[in-house]
């Protein structure tokens, strides 16, 4: 017998900051980021798992370019996030995380905004 786990989405930075109430945002500009602390999407998180591989689809020709440019070695422009309690919440970049996690790849470069409750 075949048992299939449901897979679960990456969090909703919107769910997650309605925790904290009102919030300040601070610009930390272009910096190192460790890929496993990247948990959550802006307004795709019903588009990956928690792998941020797609729920709903296959891997178009974008997602496989970004790949191979990336396992090649390829820089490519740094993701955006928003930072919230250590965590991270991609605004834009999905491709590239994705992309980054399937080469084992452990850091990324990101242009990150945090989160700060007031």
């Amino acid at each position: 017998m075949l048992f299939f786990r449901k897979r679960k989405y990456v969090r909703s930075l919107d769910q997650e900051r309605a925790k904290y109430g009102t919030l300040n945002h601070r610009s930390l500009g272009v910096t190192v980021i460790e890929l496993d602390k990247i948990v959550g999407s802006v307004d795709r998180y019903k588009d990956f798992d928690q792998n941020f591989e797609w729920i709903h689809r296959k891997p178009d020709r974008r997602s496989k370019d970004i790949e191979a440019a990336m396992a090649r070695g390829e820089i490519l422009p740094p993701i955006e996030v928003y930072e919230l309690d250590n965590r991270y919440f991609v605004v834009d970049g999905h491709h590239r995380v994705r992309a980054a996690k399937r080469i084992g790849q452990e850091f990324m470069d990101a242009d990150v905004t945090r989160l700060i409750p007031a």
